[in-house]
């Protein structure tokens, strides 16, 4: 037996690695960026130049912290075409661009060339003096589009558009006109000079240990030597200060652009013969527009500066600064969540606490209930008590057949509240316990416990139902077939009792069904129900992973997914074990 179980956990090592591999993988195919989920939201910068390079700069922060700056694995089997460090492009939705273009045309020189007239372009264009504001929005629209736009048709459009624009226009936007030919010229270049065979031929590239895998499961943090992180701490404190108040800037920024946007087309109805009331009036709006716009100008001009103090400091202290994205999955380190910046392992555990209080007591009266009653339905059904047996099975099968998410509306419908008569408002419509009674520092532990199963009794009986109804049903048909064996016949004709016979010698043969389905409990345990705790908004594993999953929050749904496959792991071993501690003759040779 020993040997066995050091067979099966060396065989968990290998498995354990392969599971890694997929969810990884299935984190590199999540939809999404995962920066700008953490910054919440598109992150652009649309303003001046130093609004730019903040943007780049916290984008840049954040996606070091994640470790998404890295390779995303050990090796990468790839084409000539592609360069060795295309994941040191920061912005996932660029390095998409760039990605698709190598894909056309194969010429990843040229493709980064003009990856980079864009950006020199883009840098332009913010240092450019708003002029003319339309003139100013579509270029700069345009370009950001072009940073993600790969369709031919589509880049030749904008292309063109833009330079039409900026031909026509009297500002000091036409400075732009030659960096635009530029970009075009480089653009052409690129399908005037293709190198598709590069494509075509295979290449091996090896990143080392420094890798986003790498640093996901076995971390980038020393093992053995301590780090002083007070420095990372107030660099992580810093940006965190930036990205709270760049959607600030962003949302300033917009209401001065709707402002000024209103202004252009009064000035156009303006330039058209109105009656003299009219143009009273939209001189008026033009006005206020010009107040509002002079005090939305001085909060940026305030929010700016603040945002540039911060900024310097983070990068004073970020210059000689080495950063640890992680310490890994296998230290405990399941990384922080994309949508409140909380720890994984915090999130997890404040929601298993209430999963695990639900699954125990629900698998607890399942087992309890299940195991007896199918013991006894196979007894009648041995004695030829038809009608009681016929009963139990069809009550059993209505069980198994209600949908659980009907059931837990009805009960809450019916029980929860005094809209079909006061005497059945019996439980709390929702929630897992009463606030009020969790902060009263003179209840009992006891009166809280009651307090706590006062709430979770519906929601228990919805888990529970269903499984006892299909447990009993397989505990009876593993103790018909087992009743029938010539030693149970040989029990009976020793003058046997029946209760000696029932479970001291079919029912340890009739478990191995129950210990089966007993080692699928663990990742049950671990995962929750999302429809009876959404129903009763109870935050437990279940509505913490709908609620991730909704939000994109996937450090928290592929650390739940790695728990579940270990727990899967554990439950096979243990149900193994105890296949050997109920039968003497099961060997593991």
């Amino acid at each position: 037996m020993f040997q066995y179980i050091v067979k099966r956990i060396l065989i968990f090592i290998p498995t354990f690695i392969i599971i890694s591999l997929l969810i990884f993988g299935l984190s590199k195919l999540a939809p999404g960026d995962p920066v700008l989920v953490v910054m919440g939201g598109d992150n652009r910068g649309e303003g001046q130049r130093q609004d730019l390079v903040n943007s780049e700069k916290a984008y840049a922060e954040i996606s070091a912290q994640l470790g998404l700056d890295k390779p995303a694995f050990y090796f990468l089997f790839t084409s000539a075409a592609f360069p060795a460090d295309l994941h040191k492009i920061n912005k996932r939705h660029h390095k998409e661009m760039i990605s698709r273009l190598i894909d056309r045309y194969g010429n990843s020189d040229a493709v980064l060339d003009y990856y980079n007239q864009l950006k020199k372009v883009q840098l332009k264009i913010a240092d450019v003096p708003e002029y003319n504001f339309e003139v100013n929005r579509i270029a700069k629209q345009n370009v950001n589009d072009l940073l993600s736009d790969f369709d031919d048709g589509s880049i030749i459009f904008k292309l063109d558009f833009v330079e039409k624009t900026l031909a026509a226009d009297t500002s000091g936007m036409k400075a732009i006109l030659s960096d635009w030919k530029l970009l075009i010229r480089k653009y052409n270049f690129i399908k005037d000079n293709p190198t598709r065979g590069k494509l075509y031929i295979p290449v091996l590239r090896w990143y080392g240990f420094n890798t986003q895998y790498h640093t996901w499961m076995f971390g980038d943090y020393p093992w053995i030597n301590s780090v002083d992180s007070s420095n990372n701490h107030r660099v992580d404190l810093l940006a965190n200060k930036i990205i709270k108040l760049v959607p600030q800037k962003n949302n300033l920024e917009n209401s001065i652009s709707s402002l000024r946007n209103d202004n252009h087309k009064i000035n156009s109805n303006l330039l058209s013969t109105q009656p003299p009331y009219i143009t009273d009036s939209l001189n008026k709006i033009i006005r206020t527009n010009n107040l509002n716009l002079i005090n939305l100008q001085n909060q940026k001009k305030v929010l700016v500066e603040k945002i540039q103090v911060l900024s310097a400091e983070r990068d004073t202290l970020s210059d000689n600064l080495v950063r640890y994205a992680s310490k890994g999955f296998l230290r405990g380190d399941f990384g922080k969540s994309y949508k409140d910046r909380k720890v994984v392992s915090t999130k997890i555990s404040d929601a298993l606490y209430w999963t695990l209080i639900m699954n125990f007591f629900a698998i607890l009266f399942s087992y309890l209930i299940s195991i007896p009653l199918g013991v006894k339905s196979a007894m009648w059904k041995l004695r030829g008590r038809k009608f009681i047996d016929n009963i139990n099975t069809a009550f059993l099968f209505v069980l198994y057949s209600l949908p659980s998410f009907w059931i837990g509306t009805i009960l809450l419908v019916f029980f929860t509240t005094a809209e079909y008569g006061e005497w059945l408002d019996w439980f709390p419509t929702s929630g897992a316990q009463d606030f009020n009674l969790k902060d009263n520092p003179n209840a009992s532990d006891w009166v809280k416990f009651l307090d706590i199963l006062h709430h979770l009794t519906l929601p228990i009986f919805c888990i529970t139902y269903g499984s006892l109804a299909y447990l009993s049903r397989q505990m009876r048909g593993s103790m018909l077939g087992v009743i029938r064996q010539d030693y149970i016949r040989t029990a009976w004709a020793k003058g046997l009792s029946e209760g000696k016979v029932v479970w001291k010698h079919a029912f340890r043969n009739a478990l191995f069904p129950i210990i089966t389905l007993f080692s699928s409990v663990f990742p049950r345990a671990l995962s929750g129900s999302i429809a009876i705790e959404m129903i009763y908004a109870i935050p437990g594993m279940g509505w913490l992973v709908l609620t991730s999953i909704t939000s994109r929050d996937w450090p928290v749904v592929f650390t739940i997914v790695m728990f579940a496959a270990i727990l899967t792991m554990i439950g096979n071993l243990i149900a193994d074990i105890l296949y050997a501690l109920v039968d003497p003759r099961v060997s593991f040779k």
